[in-house]
């Protein structure tokens, strides 16, 4: 039996992974939750239908900001 993994999955735990390990945050969950959180304003404002090119999206507009807080 082989499983299913949805479209957009594996770019979704890319992003995230490499997410985690530049922030390096001493509270895992707090993080996932606030980059979820954030994920999902940045969906509903960038309606992008390809799961893929949101994630990728999404890593980018994190890119920048970080860069503007710096």
């Amino acid at each position: 039996m082989s499983a299913t993994v949805p479209y957009g999955f594996r770019s979704l735990l890319e992003c995230l992974c490499r997410a985690v390990v530049l922030a390096q945050p001493s509270d895992i969950n707090k993080f996932l939750f606030q980059y979820f959180s954030e994920l999902d304003k940045f969906k509903t404002s960038n309606p992008e239908p390809d799961p893929k090119e949101l994630v990728f999206n999404f890593e980018e507009h994190l890119d920048l900001c970080q860069q503007i807080n710096e």
